[in-house]
C-alpha cells in the first residue's frame, strides 16, 4: 500500500524517505560505483507525490558513460531566491567489518538513524523533503531553491560546477550548503581551506625478494619519500589561522594502490596518494614548486624515479562577506531560535560552497550535525537535527 507522504508526521516521513533514499546506493565512478540516477530517480517520484512535479533535471554523461543527474527545484515568484544545496552522492563502504550495522538498510534506534550516507549529505536531502513538506507558499518572503547535486565527493565536476554554467543562481540570492556542521547549530562556515589532492607513482625496479640488490624497492623508496616530504611540507607552511579547525595546513598520505600479488616479489612501481587541506594564504602553485623541489632532491640520492599528477586541485576562493544577506539572516534566525550567537568559521572540508564563492555568490555552509560520523563506519543523523534545522529555515523564509 503506498503511503500518503503529506499524511505522515514529520518524524514518520524523515524515517519513510530514509528508508525509500538509503538502499539505493549512489557512490561515484571514479570509486567504484553507478552514480547518482536510481537515486535520483527516487527523489523526483518523491517531489511528484509531495505536489511538486515542476523540477528540472540537468543530467551529464561522466568520463565513465554513466549518467550523472542534478535536480532543480524552485517555488515561488518573488525576486530574490534562497537555495538550499543538498548533495546526492555518497562515499564507499570502506571496510565492512568496521559496521556493526547495515550500511544500505537505515537502522532507526530512537533519536538516530544509521546507514551510509544518512548523515553525508543525506541530512541535507531529509531536511529539503520536509521543507517541502510544510511549506505554506502563501507566506513566503523568498522564493525557496533545492539543488540537488552529483559528483560532490569527488570533485563536483558533474554537479554544482556543471549547475553553475546554467544561469541558475543569481548574484543576490542566498545560499545555504548543509554539509557540515556542529551538535549545537552555532557555526557558520564562511570560508574553506584549497584542496590539493596528488597521486605519486615511484617507479623502481622489480625482482625476486631473495635478490634486494638487483631490485630498486618501489615500496620502500615510496615510504621514504612520502614521510620526507610529509615532514618537509609540515615545516614549509607552518602558519595557523584559529578560524579553521584545525587551524593548520594539513598534508596525509591516504590512498594507497595495490603493488604485486605475492610476498616474495620487491615490487617495481608504487601509487601513493597524497591529501592536502592548505589554508588560503598559501597559494598552490608554490605548494607545487615547493613539492617538485623535493622530488628533484629524492631523487638525486634515490635510483627510484617519482611522477605524479593531480586527482583533484581547487584554490580557495575569497570568504563569504561576514554582512552578507545569508550571513545576517541565518545569524539572526539561529539565535531567536536557540537562544545563543552563532560564529563564523573555516573549515578544511570541501563542499559546493567553494564553487559559489569562486563564481561570485555568498554562500555559507551550515547544519547541527554530528561531524564525527561523516565517512565513517555505523554513519548516522539525529532526527531532532533535522527537525531543529527545519524550523531554522522556514524562519528565515517566510513572514510570521
Amino acid at each position: 500500500m503506498s503511503v500518503n507522504l503529506k499524511e505522515l508526521s514529520d518524524e514518520d516521513f524523515i524515517k519513510e524517505v530514509v528508508a525509500r533514499i538509503i538502499p539505493i546506493e549512489s557512490i561515484s565512478p571514479a570509486s567504484g560505483g553507478r552514480g547518482e540516477k536510481e537515486r535520483a530517480d527516487e527523489l523526483c517520484k518523491i517531489l511528484e507525490e509531495l505536489g511538486y512535479p515542476n523540477f528540472t533535471r540537468y543530467d551529464v554523461q561522466d568520463q565513465w558513460g554513466a549518467t550523472r543527474p542534478n535536480i532543480v527545484l524552485v517555488v515561488g515568484n518573488l525576486h530574490q531566491t534562497f537555495w538550499v544545496v543538498p548533495h546526492m552522492d555518497t562515499v564507499p563502504v570502506g571496510d565492512p567489518s568496521l559496521w556493526t550495522k547495515p550500511p544500505f538498510k537505515p537502522t532507526i534506534e530512537g533519536d538516530k538513524i544509521y546507514g551510509r550516507g544518512t548523515s553525508d549529505d543525506g541530512q541535507a536531502i531529509w531536511l529539503s523533503l520536509l521543507i517541502l513538506k510544510n511549506l505554506d507558499t502563501s507566506r513566503l518572503k523568498y522564493n525557496i531553491g533545492f539543488a540537488f547535486v552529483a559528483d560532490e565527493e569527488v570533485g563536483s565536476t558533474y554537479g554544482i560546477q556543471h549547475l553553475l554554467q546554467q544561469d541558475i543562481f543569481k548574484k543576490n540570492d542566498l545560499i545555504i550548503v548543509p554539509d557540515a556542521g556542529t551538535e549545537d547549530g552555532l557555526r557558520i562556515e564562511v570560508a574553506e581551506k584549497s584542496i590539493l589532492w596528488i597521486k605519486f607513482k615511484v617507479k623502481g625496479k622489480q625482482y625476486h625478494a631473495s635478490m634486494p640488490f638487483m631490485a630498486v624497492n618501489a615500496n620502500r623508496e615510496a615510504m621514504k619519500f612520502i614521510l620526507k616530504l610529509d615532514n618537509a611540507l609540515h615545516e614549509k607552511f607552518p602558519t595557523t589561522n584559529e578560524i579553521f579547525s584545525p587551524p593548520e595546513s594539513t598534508f596525509e598520505p591516504t590512498k594507497h594502490e595495490k603493488n604485486v600479488d605475492n610476498v616474495n616479489t620487491i615490487p617495481g612501481t608504487e601509487i601513493q596518494y597524497l591529501d592536502c587541506r592548505i589554508l588560503p594564504k598559501y597559494d598552490l602553485d608554490m605548494v607545487i614548486d615547493f613539492i617538485d623541489e623535493k622530488i628533484r632532491d629524492f631523487q638525486r640520492e634515490s635510483k627510484a624515479t617519482i611522477t605524479y599528477e593531480f586527482v583533484q586541485r581547487e584554490q580557495a576562493p575569497m570568504p563569504t562577506r561576514m554582512d552578507a544577506p545569508v550571513v545576517v539572516e541565518l545569524k539572526k534566525a539561529i539565535k531567536a531560535l536557540r537562544g545563543a550567537e552563532p560564529s563564523a568559521v573555516g573549515i578544511g572540508g570541501g563542499t559546493c560552497a567553494a564553487f559559489f564563492r569562486r563564481k561570485g555568490f555568498d554562500a555559507v555552509v551550515w547544519s547541527t550535525t554530528v561531524p564525527e560520523v561523516a565517512h565513517q563506519a555505523d554513519e548516522y543523523v539525529h532526527i531532532s537535527h533535522v527537525l531543529k534545522d527545519r524550523d531554522v529555515i522556514m524562519r528565515i523564509v517566510t513572514k510570521s
